[in-house]
């Protein structure tokens, strides 16, 4: 049920996902589609945290093998911004034909796609003593969840990797981790 309402965000945008589309889809009943699912923002979320976990597998296979917090944080982050910024599934939550309702629904499953990429780095950095003094993991995923969600919802705005990666590196890294 995820994969066909993904296939329709990607093909038709997130303003387009219908709970009787999916159910046709994968030859149910529109009524059965509840046995699985609560609602449709339910979906919405779990059609997100998928594309965003596929995203962030491609991020990891492109990362070093084994990558110090900063190289995660730097690189994986942007690397993850360009790609999102050029996904249909993330980009259509901020699309300007979006109702308010389903981009308010899609900024939550946004940031609730993202938990899962970087709360196991933070935690990681946590574990190393390289969280600088003071940051919360819950605060710093949080903030980064904010800030990629604005970058995302706004695609013009996202500079090249390159620039990008200064960027990080110059505001992102002093605030989260210890030099």
């Amino acid at each position: 049920m995820i994969d066909a309402a993904e296939a329709i965000v990607r093909e038709r945008g997130i303003g387009a996902l219908r709970l009787d589309q999916v159910a046709d889809a994968v030859g149910l009943h529109r009524s059965s589609v509840y046995r699985y699912v609560d609602s449709k923002e339910e979906l919405i979320i779990a059609v997100v945290v998928q594309a965003t976990m596929r995203i962030g597998l491609r991020v990891l296979a492109e990362l070093d093998p084994d990558p110090t917090p900063e190289q995660l944080l730097v690189d994986g982050l942007a690397l993850a911004l360009v790609e999102m910024a050029e996904d249909p599934v993330p980009t259509s939550l901020m699309a300007p034909s979006t109702s308010e309702a389903m981009a308010r629904v899609g900024s939550k499953a946004l940031l609730e796609g993202i938990r899962p990429l970087v709360e196991p780095m933070f935690a990681a950095a946590a574990d190393q003593g390289l969280l600088r003094a003071g940051v919360r993991i819950d605060d710093a995923i949080r903030w980064l969840q904010i800030v990629a969600a604005g970058l995302v919802g706004a695609p013009g705005v996202v500079p090249d990797s390159d620039e990008l990666r200064d960027l990080l590196r110059l505001m992102l890294v002093p605030a989260l981790l210890d030099a």
